[in-house]
């Protein structure tokens, strides 16, 4: 027997249909009656009837069939285990994180874990929260660190939260809001969505555009000059080094905006040994 052939097996036992199954394994179907016609020789028995209706396993081929999405599933855990084997002799861990979690939180977070763990290297990717959690999904990046939430297959650590703010030079009345310029920067849709909601539950209107200056970093210091307001989510350890005026977001509900921070990485055996340390230390941390 080859893998191809427990592979022709499975695939056929899901889907007893000789064209299909052909064009998902990229072979002719004539290739693939072969191979069945093949196994039957082999283990002296009928795999499958072929009826009017189309194939049919016989008790046996369904026998080979469990035995042959069993294999299967051995193979890749095994080739899953290896993977991680290597990955563990790398010790190298790919984070992805937003920009505000690198610029408040990451550094401390890598400093004391690499103190402890001074072989493993890290490779970082910094981008928008929505961007960061596609790549989890598709095991781009073995850890996220992410604003806002979002479904998928991975699984959730909940590390904290960040309140929203308007910020401008001096106090403002939220009504002169409307004859100021609104400063907008780059951001995660989940974050975006949630200022929004703020802005219609107080207004009953859609937000200004704004004037775009790329990272939040930017609109801070051209609101310190005096060039406007924003609305975006601090940390509550945030370094007011400018000395803004920050009013914080209360919602409908009365209720402080936040955004939630979270720690996502996927689930089950794509996670190797050496990010489940790290998980853990952070959720520890």
């Amino acid at each position: 027997m080859r893998d191809s052939d427990w592979k022709i097996l499975y695939e056929l036992y899901q889907d007893p249909n000789l064209t299909h199954v052909a064009g998902r394994l990229y072979v002719s179907q004539p290739a693939v009656t072969k191979r069945l016609k093949q196994m039957e020789e082999e283990f002296a028995v009928a795999i499958v009837d072929r009826t009017p209706k189309g194939l049919e396993f016989t008790p046996a081929g369904e026998y080979l069939a469990e035995r042959a999405e069993a294999y299967l599933n051995f193979q890749n855990e095994t080739l899953s285990r290896l993977k991680e084997f290597q990955n563990e002799e790398d010790r190298e861990i790919r984070i992805g994180s937003s920009y505000t979690f690198s610029k408040h939180s990451l550094p401390d977070l890598l400093f004391r874990y690499q103190a402890q763990h001074p072989d493993v290297r890290f490779r970082i990717t910094t981008d928008q929260s929505d961007l960061l959690f596609r790549k989890v999904v598709d095991h781009e990046i073995d850890i996220g660190f992410i604003w806002g939430n979002y479904e998928g297959a991975v699984c959730q650590t909940l590390l904290g939260s960040e309140g929203a703010y308007l910020v401008s030079s001096e106090p403002v009345e939220l009504t002169q809001l409307f004859q100021m310029r609104y400063v907008s920067y780059k951001t995660n849709d989940r974050s975006v969505e949630l200022i929004k909601t703020w802005w219609y539950g107080k207004f009953r209107s859609e937000m200004p555009k704004g004037m775009p200056v790329g990272f939040v970093d930017v609109a801070l210091q051209l609101i310190h000059r005096g060039l406007g307001y924003t609305i975006c989510f601090l940390p509550d350890d945030f370094e007011n080094t400018y000395g803004l005026c920050l009013t914080p977001l209360v919602g409908a509900d009365g209720k402080p905006v936040r955004r939630n921070t979270w720690m996502v990485y996927p689930k089950g055996r794509c996670v190797t040994a050496l990010a489940k340390n790290f998980i853990r230390f952070v959720s520890d941390f």
